[in-house]
């Protein structure tokens, strides 16, 4: 196989492995978001056996970065003080 063909071939591999990266990272990530909405701590979906099983502990660790992470723990926080505010006797 000529050298050129080799490049682009190379190159058209590297850019579906990258895309493969990203679409498993967002199933990752969504599945992170879903598991704070259902109530469980970032903690403890971060401790899943998917996660774990899925991800390196780098991974992990940058993953925390992500605004979708962010925003689902802020959002999860904000119902909880919504919800403790609201009880009889509270405030």
């Amino acid at each position: 196989m000529p050298e050129r063909v080799k490049r682009v071939v190379n190159a058209i591999q590297r850019l579906f492995e990258d895309m493969g990266v990203e679409v498993v990272e967002d199933r990752m990530v969504r599945f992170i978001v879903q598991e704070i909405h259902n109530g469980k701590s970032l903690e403890e979906a971060m401790n899943e056996a998917y996660i774990q099983n899925n991800t390196s502990a780098e991974w992990r660790r940058q993953i925390l970065d992500r605004p979708e992470i962010v925003k689902a723990v802020e959002e999860e926080l904000a119902k909880a003080f919504d919800e403790h505010g609201s009880e009889p006797g509270s405030g």
